[in-house]
């Protein structure tokens, strides 16, 4: 810039030092990024582990890039000329062929490791928005990489038609680069990488899963949503069922339009499990052409606990052959005709699995307020809570039902409250905490994502990203935030930021449970609040009081709706 402002040559030592300066800037972003952990919030911790170990082949580009700017400043291998065309004065730089020469080294390696190491990086990332951008940003780099180079060698050929290529061809590139970064943001990136907000039964293929039915459990929402997750993660399918239920899972892989036929390169089997006689037979690796990633359902049924016992030593056992890594499984239960020591037993076998009851806690939640799983689908509830009340547990029930039903949880809270220690612990669930610990958003776990304290518009964003994420799919969000944003921001703001999140959340697929802490508030504040949900709920010491209902049942006052406990069943099965 400073070179065309005055007309005057442009320095090569600078200009070898600017090259320099922006290949290192360009090598440690790449590595950088590849050697992220999100579980570090702060920035300067991660610079500080990548400078006290770089990757070696971060120094070994390092040392390309000093070697070709020492050579510069050292030997100075260029002379300065210039040409005069239609009356107008062109400065160039003509180099030596060593340099030249050295110059195409280092594009190789400029190429061929911090470049190549970015595209690698962006076959990783689950978000296909930010594959994608990943992907534009390192064609860019290596075009401005052969850019440079190309005006090393040319030299004054092809003046001035050389020059104004150059810059037109340095602008396109700012501009892909600039339409890359545009889309996502780095909490659109979190949310959306998460297998735990994608998969609804099923988050690490290390981790079990036990499920519990009977005759009155929907599992065929269970089933597609296991092949479907498990065809869009690139997995094949393999259900292993008793000879009475294969007519049942055939209907339902039918219906789906999954069944038998192979889902692009990966495919759903359905096998009888009687017929699995060997740990061998069992376990039987998949073939060379296949993917060895897979999930499997094993549906136990009404078989006897010896049967069982036999089944489950195979399969978790292996056998001398070289055994493929472990197979992430859902483990189905009958809890009607089955034995009891059965789920002790695969309890024992997985201690770590999650348990899914259908049979108990489809309607867990629903229950309480006299109505069915559907009937809370799109709805918008207001939880009024007294804090010294054990109103986590209203929050476990609807987690609990949301899960049971095979469908998605997310929770907004802040770090250290109730809710929080409630839910830090437990898997399947997005669960988003706003902390002072933290500047930017921040991945802790598949589970977790911690949040700037009290940020309004990464709340906004994180609900609009969640809901890109889960398009046309079913999910239960609690938000336990909002008491604290009408505290320190005042009611104005918080009210503008419920009212978004309320009219964002008007669909059929996702239900919302907003908690406020009534006593903290004051009451033209909490008219206000109420003025927004056509559902309304009292949490206290007395119990679960229902205000009014969405739908059918008329408003009623306090006295007017009986108690509702919040106590366990006593058949039911905490996950």
């Amino acid at each position: 810039m400073y070179a065309h402002a005055f007309e005057v040559p442009v320095s090569p030592p600078i200009d070898a030092a600017l090259v320099a300066i922006m290949a290192t800037s360009i090598g440690v972003a790449s590595y950088l990024l590849r050697n992220g952990d999100e579980t570090y919030s702060r920035r300067i911790w991660r610079l500080r582990r990548f400078a006290s170990k770089p990757p070696s082949p971060f120094l070994i580009f390092l040392m390309a890039v000093g070697l070709w700017t020492a050579s510069g400043f050292i030997f100075s291998p260029w002379s300065l000329n210039q040409t005069s065309l239609g009356g107008v004065t062109y400065y160039y730089f003509s180099y030596q062929i060593w340099y030249i020469a050295t110059s195409a080294v280092l594009l190789v390696c400029f190429v061929s490791l911090p470049v190549l190491s970015f595209f690698h990086q962006s076959k990783t990332v689950h978000d296909k928005k930010a594959a994608l951008s990943m992907k534009i940003i390192s064609l860019c780099w290596a075009c401005f990489g052969v850019l440079t180079l190309f005006q090393i060698a040319a030299g004054g050929l092809f003046l001035p038609t050389s020059q104004s290529i150059g810059s037109v061809a340095d602008s396109l590139l700012f501009v892909l680069i600039a339409f890359a970064l545009r889309e996502p943001t780095i909490l659109g990136r979190i949310v959306t990488s998460g297998e735990t907000v994608s998969q609804a039964v099923y988050s690490n293929p290390s981790i079990d899963t036990i499920v519990l039915y009977n005759t009155e459990s929907d599992r065929r929402n269970l089933v597609e949503t296991f092949v479907k997750d498990g065809l869009a993660t690139g997995q094949d399918v393999i259900c292993k069922v008793t000879k009475a239920e294969v007519p049942f899972y055939r209907a339902i892989l039918k219906g789906s339009g999954l069944s038998g036929s192979p889902h692009g390169e990966h495919s759903v089997t359905l096998q009888p499990i009687e017929t699995t006689i060997s740990s061998r037979e069992i376990n039987s690796p998949l073939p060379s052409s296949v993917s060895p990633e897979r999930r499997e359902l094993v549906d136990l049924d009404e078989l006897d606990l010896d049967r069982c016992q036999n089944i489950i030593d195979k399969m978790t056992i292996p056998d001398s052959t070289p055994a493929p890594r472990h197979v992430g499984r859902i483990w189905a239960l009958n809890v009607e005709g089955a034995h009891a020591g059965i789920l002790d037993l695969l309890q024992r076998v997985n201690p770590t699995a999650r348990v899914i009851d259908l049979a108990m806690q489809q309607d867990t939640f629903s229950s309480m307020l006299n109505i069915k799983h559907k009937d809370i689908l799109g709805n918008r509830l207001l939880l009024e809570f007294e804090p010294t009340s054990d109103y986590e547990e209203i929050v476990q029930k609807f987690v609990r039902e949301f899960q049971a039903n095979v469908e998605s949880v997310a929770i907004f809270t802040s770090a250290g409250s109730p809710v929080y220690r409630e839910f830090r612990d437990q898997r399947n669930i997005s669960l988003f905490s706003f902390s002072t610990k933290t500047s930017s958003p921040a991945r802790l776990s598949d589970e977790q994502v911690l949040l700037p304290e009290r940020d309004t518009s990464l709340l906004l964003d994180a609900v609009d990203k969640l809901l890109q994420a889960l398009s046309k799919k079913r999910i239960g969000i609690v938000f336990d935030v909002f008491t604290d944003i009408i505290l320190s921001q005042g009611f104005e703001k918080a009210y503008g930021v419920l009212s978004s999140v309320v009219e964002v959340m008007e669909n059929e697929t996702a239900s919302i449970l907003v908690l406020i802490n009534y006593g903290a508030l004051e009451p033209r504040t909490l008219g206000a609040v109420q003025g927004l949900f056509r559902s309304q709920l009292r949490f206290n010491f007395e119990g679960l009081k229902v205000i009014k209902l969405q739908g059918g049942r008329q408003e009623r006052s306090y006295d007017q709706e009986p108690l509702l406990g919040a106590q366990e069943s006593p058949g039911e099965i905490r996950a």
